[in-house]
């Protein structure tokens, strides 16, 4: 009897027919695995049409059931209105589920919902705790929103150097948005002996993935030294 991991074979060489055989098997056994990778399946149009609709109805008795990376689905497709109409509120309680297990990209997620207050009430404490707790498994987007709030003083007491070392970070990791902001601090401070060598080179490494701002901070600085 086929398994979810004959089916994930399968599906990692992109014989997306046979893993949708498998796993819809797999799936009427109750596996959990199966149902929310046959949901992605359709998420992604792996093989078969996009149709987050039908993606809804298979992560939903998995998410139900407390399959984690489910319940994180859950709440992108209803934070973005996928099949559905969006509904923070929705998604908070689906990203609360995951991210009380230790998921990520839910703890980021939600705790940008507690930082504007889109579907919660907003709470900059939380939004922070949720932040730090991403970031501590290395999340780079939780890292970068960490910069952010200590750049600004939202939710912490501003610090720069903070947000420096959090932007270097997410920077090295190849987050356009952190090298822009990097290179915009060191630029700032090139004149209170700062590094615009730096600040060029993070507006430059933004710039080649498209950053329209460090496009035009980098054209603003070749005439400086």
């Amino acid at each position: 009897m086929s398994s979810f991991e004959d089916g994930a074979k399968a599906y990692e060489e992109e014989d997306y027919d046979k893993a949708m055989d498998i796993w819809t098997k797999t799936a009427e056994t109750g596996d959990l695995e199966s149902k929310y990778y046959l949901g992605l399946m359709y998420a992604n149009a792996n093989g078969v049409e996009q149709d987050f609709e039908k993606a809804l109805e298979l992560f939903t008795p998995a998410a139900e059931d407390g399959y984690m990376e489910a319940e994180y689905s859950m709440g992108v497709l209803h934070q973005v209105g996928l099949g559905m109409e969006p509904d923070s509120a929705e998604a908070a309680y689906w990203y609360t589920r995951a991210a009380d297990k230790g998921h990520p990209q839910a703890q980021c997620n939600l705790a940008g919902l507690y930082e504007t207050g889109e579907g919660v009430t907003r709470d900059y404490v939380k939004a922070v705790d949720f932040y730090r707790l991403s970031a501590e498994q290395g999340y780079v987007v939780a890292i970068y929103n960490l910069a952010v709030m200590w750049e600004n003083g939202i939710g912490l007491d501003a610090d720069i150097q903070k947000a420096t070392n959090f932007y270097q970070m997410a920077a090295e990791a190849g987050l356009a948005a952190a090298q822009f902001n990097l290179g915009a601090i060191l630029e700032k401070d090139a004149g209170e002996g700062g590094n615009m060598e730096q600040a060029r080179y993070w507006f430059g490494k933004a710039a080649e993935q498209g950053h329209n701002e460090a496009k035009t901070e980098l054209a603003a600085l070749r005439g400086k030294t």
